[in-house]
């Protein structure tokens, strides 16, 4: 082989050899290689949010939704009920972070709107409030307020202390006013009196034995209240007489003039226990009768006179006396 043959060879030999060399390069660079750099690529794509589709950088972060602001109901307001002129107050209890507005309404209508938890209402009916922060709205449940027939009761006059003899007729009375029906009950020195259960107490023919004090209790639905306390003082009597006293009817006046049964109206019953003591009226009869029974005497002499009195009031002077003795 000539030199010249031997370089072209060794010349040969160099060139395939690179040229196998680039190709593997080449291979080299389209296989294993590439795709580990891509893969690695795509993880720190996704570890910072994402690439740019145009290759120009990387994506905005999401934001996240928020978190809403805390309203809630605590307690609502519950219903009620009261007498007639009062007033109730209604609250809620609200819990919140941001500022909140507060809507009661009676009856559809809107009666107040703020930001306070407490409404004061007087009037009867159906309520309800809602709570809004600006964002969120919580409503209460409805609720009533019942108006009540206001209850009262009061004793307007007191039974009054009596002073009498035995056997006379004593009456007790009370006054008293109140709402819904009115009850009684009478007692005598802190017993109660059966079937004394009227405003009227009635007792007949009294003796030393019903002598002592009386109250009444007067009730209705609001409760009871006591009467003063008023005495009853019984004298006893050793005898208990009575006289009939009868008289003509006077035919004349003082002047001599004449006097018809049509203008007689009256005649005055009057009393004393002596002779010389000074005469008391004790009743008062119409004209048609001409006697009359004093009771209750005491044993003595008993003195009486009569004064008539015509249809135009003129009295006549005292007629002379008549005694009566009770033995």
């Amino acid at each position: 082989m000539s030199v010249l043959n031997a370089s072209l060879n060794l010349f040969s030999h160099k060139v395939l050899a690179s040229l196998l060399m680039a190709l593997a390069l080449v291979l080299s660079g389209c296989g294993g290689g590439a795709q580990t750099h891509e893969s690695n690529a795509q993880i720190e794509s996704d570890a910072t949010g994402g690439t740019d589709e145009t290759g120009g950088g990387s994506q905005d972060p999401i934001d996240e939704p928020a978190t809403p602001a805390v309203l809630n109901l605590v307690s609502q307001p519950s219903s009620a009920s009261i007498a007639e002129g009062e007033s109730h107050t209604f609250v809620v209890l609200v819990e919140h972070e941001n500022p909140i507005t507060v809507t009661w309404s009676f009856n559809g209508s809107v009666v107040q709107r703020s930001s306070s938890t407490s409404l004061t209402a007087s009037e009867a009916g159906t309520y309800r409030c809602s709570v809004t922060d600006g964002t969120t709205n919580v409503r209460c449940d409805s609720f009533t307020l019942t108006l009540t027939a206001e209850q009262y009761l009061t004793i307007d006059s007191q039974p009054l202390n009596q002073m009498v003899n035995e056997g006379v007729n004593v009456t007790m009375s009370v006054g008293a006013t109140g709402s819904g029906n009115l009850s009684y009950q009478w007692y005598f020195n802190g017993a109660s009196i059966a079937g004394a259960t009227s405003a009227i107490l009635e007792l007949d023919s009294v003796t030393v034995a019903d002598d002592g004090e009386y109250y009444v209790v007067v009730s209705n639905a609001s409760g009871s209240t006591t009467s003063s306390t008023a005495s009853l003082n019984v004298a006893a009597s050793s005898v208990q007489g009575r006289a009939l006293i009868t008289w003509n009817r006077p035919l004349m006046r003082a002047d001599d003039s004449s006097l018809t049964d049509s203008e007689i109206q009256s005649y005055e019953i009057y009393h004393s226990d002596s002779a010389n003591g000074t005469m008391e009226r004790i009743d008062t009869v119409d004209a048609v009768y001409l006697d009359y029974t004093a009771t209750g005497l005491a044993q003595g002499t008993h003195y009486f006179s009569l004064v008539t009195v015509d249809t135009s009031g003129l009295k006549s002077s005292l007629s002379d006396p008549v005694s009566v003795t009770i033995n």
